[in-house]
């Protein structure tokens, strides 16, 4: 009786092992899948069916592989890889069901027959679309930063070392901002000429994340970081400081540029609240603060003095029972 139980629960073993390994195929967040060369999709997990913009498992079958690829050229160079190495490794781009441009790294492994054919390949796909972009942003500042004088090359050698944007908004964050905006200060020395800063906070953040959930609460910080870049110039700094505060540095322009700068975002404001796509309503507090190559001051300096204009601002609404 020990005997035929000790066979019966051996048995069992191998169904354990495999039923385990399909339930962490099925969670794993990247997207995996096994494919035929001729780009018959076999099976996929659900991660991939999101990846792919597909509703459900069922459509994505009905697809071919090779309608994703942007570039038959990446195919193909990625297959050759696979069929000297056996196994390999390539970023390329991928068109989603809705017509939406993505990066992905593929880590593929070729399963072969007689002969060396390929018959399917099995592989992991991770969405790297936001790395991609991070990285073109900063090659975009770096390579404007190279363009400058030799005054910048410091600043450029730091960029290359430090993380200069915010996860959540895709800002610049703190350090990024303070690294950019002294040389902006640097060019406003040489050309004689007044610059301001902006300093935003987010009111009522608190009441948010207390009211709705952190989650809302990130929601709101990313859409007013949209709203300053649709308010403000590509060229001009624009950063997350930590928490509900922001600033931006605008580039090349006077008094009545800024506060032209500010009116727009008034109304953008305005636009988004009535438009009631969201639970929460948007409201900012700003501070503004001059720099004077006559009588310089550093970037922190600046900071200070807005800040402490932006909360006066603050103060003047919560006395006054404005929202």
């Amino acid at each position: 009786m020990t005997e035929r139980v000790k066979k019966a629960a051996s048995s069992r073993e191998p169904a354990t092992r495999s039923k385990t390994y399909e339930t962490l195929i099925k969670n794993l967040p990247a997207g995996v899948y096994r494919s035929t060369p001729e780009g018959k999709i076999i099976a996929m997990n659900p991660a991939l069916v999101r990846t792919l913009g597909f509703p459900d498992a069922s459509e994505l079958m009905k697809s071919n592989t090779r309608s994703f690829y942007l570039s038959e050229q990446d195919r193909t160079r990625h297959f050759r890889n696979l069929a000297r190495r056996g196994a390999a490794v390539a970023e390329y781009r991928l068109r989603r069901r809705d017509g939406k441009l993505i990066w992905v790294r593929d880590f593929a492994m070729a399963r072969k027959g007689n002969g060396g054919r390929i018959l399917y390949t099995d592989g992991v796909i991770h969405d790297i679309t936001r790395e991609r972009q991070t990285e073109a942003r900063l090659k975009r500042a770096l390579k404007k930063l190279a363009e400058a004088n030799v005054e910048r090359q410091e600043m450029i050698r730091q960029l290359k070392k430090v993380t200069i944007t915010d996860d959540l908004t895709g800002l610049y964050n703190r350090r990024g901002f303070n690294v950019i905006a002294r040389q902006h200060l640097l060019v406003a020395d040489r050309r004689k000429s007044l610059t301001y800063l902006l300093y935003l906070d987010l009111d009522h953040l608190k009441r948010v994340n207390d009211t709705f959930g952190h989650r809302i609460g990130d929601e709101a910080l990313i859409a007013l970081a949209e709203i300053l870049r649709a308010t403000f110039r590509l060229s001009d700094i624009k950063a997350r400081m930590g928490g509900d505060e922001f600033a931006v540095f605008p580039i090349d322009s006077n008094e009545e540029g800024v506060n032209s700068a500010i009116g727009r975002l008034s109304g953008a404001l305005d636009e988004f609240n009535a438009s009631g796509k969201a639970p929460f309503r948007l409201s900012v507090s700003t501070g503004i603060s001059c720099y004077d190559p006559a009588s310089p001051s550093s970037i922190e300096d600046l900071l200070s003095r807005a800040d402490n204009l932006m909360y006066e601002e603050k103060r003047r609404k919560k006395n006054g029972g404005k929202s």
